[in-house]
């Protein structure tokens, strides 16, 4: 009796082994319309241990986007008060050599650089004359600067603050001179427009 359980015994062992081996993908539990089964936990039904093809497996989480960082536009060149200032003659709104000079190049600053989103211009006169006068020349001279600006860069100097100012911020005092030729040059630093980049951060 010892010997036949022994042997049975041995051929369900052998009888086992050999189904693992002969359908290894197959090692869970599947309906007639082969979809794995799921018992009323919502556990997948399994007969064994399951290979790389087990229908019953969690899909696998989707990769990660890749975060590439954000390239942030070159810093403006520092400019300095007097490379963006450019003045006037007396009376005139007319661009001399030496201001279309400079304007050339702040319009090669703008040019080269992505962080210049923006271009501000504020014209001014000279003491000399009314205010409803010298409001009008300094307009003038704003629109001047502003056309030629635009003509030159690859922004229109449109958003920005464009505008005239007149009388509003004398540069000297000069009002001790008599003489009108005198005071008049003493105030050439007034007849000016500045223009000032507006930067992205």
């Amino acid at each position: 009796m010892r010997a036949f359980l022994f042997t049975a015994a041995s051929l369900l062992v052998v009888g086992l082994g050999s189904s693992a081996f002969a359908a290894s993908a197959e090692d869970a539990a599947y309906d007639k319309n082969d979809g794995p089964v799921i018992d009323s936990r919502g556990n997948c039904v399994r007969t064994k241990w399951q290979d790389t093809n087990d229908p019953c497996a969690a899909p696998a989480p989707a990769p990660k986007p890749i975060a590439r960082p954000v390239a942030k536009p070159a810093p403006a060149p520092v400019v300095t008060n007097e490379q963006r200032t450019i003045y006037f003659d007396f009376n005139k709104a007319t661009l001399t050599p030496e201001a279309t000079a400079k304007l050339d190049q702040l319009a090669a600053i703008v040019n080269s650089s992505t962080a210049i989103n923006d271009i501000t211009i504020h014209g001014f006169t000279d003491q000399l004359g009314t205010d409803s006068y010298n409001q009008a020349l300094a307009n003038k001279r704003v629109e001047v600067t502003k056309a030629y600006l635009d003509s030159k860069t690859r922004l229109q100097a449109q958003q920005g603050d464009i505008r005239g100012l007149g009388k509003a911020a004398p540069e000297a005092e000069c009002s001790a001179i008599k003489k009108r030729a005198e005071k008049i040059d003493c105030m050439a630093k007034e007849r000016r427009v500045e223009v000032e980049f507006n930067v992205q951060k």
